[in-house]
């Protein structure tokens, strides 16, 4: 990518947050939160469609890349991930517009009820408001298998490619080279397998109409995840909201449209001081 981030470390409950500064000096700011098997630089191909000059960051959730993990599984509650998101919000600072995807749209979303007036803006991808149990009945159970670890690191993209068949060749790379890391034995997940037995369902709906400021709601065309009920609860709900759904596009809509995706959230921005 053009832009050459940078890493920086944010303190919050105990534990080292991992942040990644990918430059810019136009603000609002826009800082991404990933989903669960995440990492912040699953966001590289979307923030390089931001432009060059919009300020782009991008947070390890806790157990996730270069973020430590959490000894008591409790500490990956929502509220405390909210705590953590409010810790890197404060150490950017000034009102940044807050992007996540999946459960990190789950999380943005209960941080945008709580603290909007730190927000110039929300968006949410691809994750219903209240999603049915299945869900996070599926996260835990793959929470219970063993950590994965791959002989090589074309094993490991091979798996990572899993997640996001639609995305390219080079997106696939990508996620194997950030979201795995070599030792003796190895290449081995940098996530942590208790932050997927620690997911509970939940229900934002309530909390939707807090979220005053203007709000871009994303979602893949062909996702599973986010249901079109589910997408327009969310723009029935939220106050000042906008809809865009992403043609050709499954739940990992950032993997395999991240030019679309990025455009989308730059026009938002944009429009924001407009």
């Amino acid at each position: 990518m053009t832009r050459q981030p940078t890493q920086l470390t944010v303190r919050s409950a105990g534990l080292a947050l991992n942040v990644v500064d990918f430059g810019g000096n136009e603000t609002p700011a826009v800082l991404f939160v990933h989903g669960a098997f995440g990492h912040a630089r699953v966001w590289d191909f979307v923030v390089e469609a931001l432009g060059p000059g919009r300020r782009a960051l991008a947070v390890d959730l806790p157990g996730h890349g270069h973020s430590e993990h959490a000894a008591d599984m409790g500490r990956y509650g929502f509220n405390a991930l909210v705590d953590d998101v409010r810790a890197v919000v404060d150490t950017v600072g000034g009102r940044v517009v807050l992007a996540g995807h999946s459960l990190g749209s789950a999380v943005a979303m209960q941080y945008a009820a709580t603290y909007v007036d730190t927000l110039a803006g929300a968006v949410f991808m691809d994750i219903d408001p209240c999603p049915p149990p299945r869900q996070a009945e599926h996260l835990n159970e793959a929470g219970g298998a063993p950590p994965r670890r791959y002989a090589s690191l074309e094993r490991a993209t091979a798996a990572a490619a899993k997640m996001a068949a639609g995305a390219s060749a080079a997106v696939h790379r990508h996620l194997g080279e950030h979201g795995y890391r070599q030792d003796e034995l190895g290449w081995a997940q940098r996530f942590d397998q208790g932050f997927l037995r620690s997911i509970r369902t939940w229900d934002m709906r309530p909390l939707l109409p807090r979220i005053t400021v203007p709000a871009l709601v994303i979602r893949g065309a062909e996702s599973t995840v986010m249901s079109p009920e589910g997408y327009d609860t969310m723009l029935r709900l939220l106050p000042r909201a906008l809809g865009a759904a992403v043609p050709g596009a499954g739940h990992q809509v950032q993997l395999e449209r991240p030019a679309d995706v990025g455009r989308l959230i730059a026009a938002f921005v944009a429009g924001l001081s407009s």
